[in-house]
């Protein structure tokens, strides 16, 4: 563990043995003031690295990783189901609370309009009666958060669309990647299997976006962009729609004991159109 994420690791382990009615206004309000110099450090990390991807070090991205456990204790109360075994049903916070706190640590919400999974996760699926239509968002049930150009945490949400596009059963169960706990499927991150302290040396994933299109896991060391590039035990098409979805949506194999954290990839304009123009309302807006 780097003593920088000390301030982190800390907050996680305070909201999990809060037990009060509102963990916004006991815990997360005055935290960002009351920890200038972590807000500070995730201000200037956005700075020097968003149009730089590679001068992150890997210091800065355990850290991002620790902040990025307690966004994830957070988002437990607006999940259901046991696949962490346990009953536990999350920390009091409201979406208000959640989105506030973020706000004030440098994070902002985008507002966008259509589906894509550099934005959302898809938690339930209504499968429409034609097999090709397209994936649409129907309800989102907790905010996106982006720092610069990079996404930090996304939406999750609830679509529509043909099962050749998007297969209930397999989106809805299939293990999510990246991924420390959730109470509503399988799940799996590099921190597992390690000890305490160990378990924090982990680097956050980074996906990014820019006119040229989107940047899946840009810290992985193979691009599955590059022709050469083989996937053992896998399709390369298979490892795509994983890379870009941190789970799988509609292919059929085994995901239980995949590994695709080494592999990037990018999606280009030509494939995706011109990234949206992102409008960034404030809660209270």
């Amino acid at each position: 563990m780097f003593s920088s994420q000390w301030p982190f690791v800390e907050l996680h382990r305070s909201l999990h043995e809060h037990r009060g009615a509102d963990a916004y206004t006991d815990l997360l309000e005055r935290w960002p003031e009351n920890n200038a110099d972590e807000v500070r450090w995730i201000a200037d990390f956005q700075q020097r690295t968003n149009d730089d991807w590679t001068v992150a070090t890997d210091e800065d991205l355990c850290r991002l990783y620790a902040l990025f456990r307690v966004t994830s204790t957070l988002l437990l109360r607006f999940q259901s189901g046991r696949a962490d075994g346990t009953d536990y049903d999350g920390l009091a916070i409201t979406l208000e609370g959640f989105q506030l706190f973020h706000e004030h640590l440098g994070f902002r919400v985008p507002h966008v309009r259509k589906y894509h999974p550099f934005f959302h996760e898809i938690l339930s699926v209504t499968q429409t009666p034609d097999d090709d239509s397209a994936v649409q968002l129907a309800k989102c049930v907790w905010p996106c958060l982006m720092l610069g150009e990079m996404v930090f945490c996304r939406a999750g949400c609830a679509v529509v669309g043909g099962s050749t596009q998007v297969a209930k059963d397999i989106a809805e169960t299939s293990t999510l990647y990246w991924t420390y706990r959730r109470k509503d499927r399988p799940y799996n991150d590099l921190s597992h299997g390690w000890g305490h302290n160990s378990q924090w040396r982990t680097a956050h994933r980074r996906d990014y976006r820019d006119a040229g299109g989107y940047h899946f896991n840009v810290d992985g060391r193979h691009s599955l962009n590059d022709p050469d590039c083989v996937v053992d035990d896998l399709a390369v098409d298979t490892m795509i729609e994983l890379v870009r979805n941190r789970c799988l949506i509609r292919t059929r194999v085994d995901d239980s004991d995949l590994f695709p954290y080494d592999y990037s990839y990018t999606e280009d304009a030509e494939q995706s159109g011109e990234p949206e123009r992102l409008h960034f309302p404030r809660f209270n807006d």
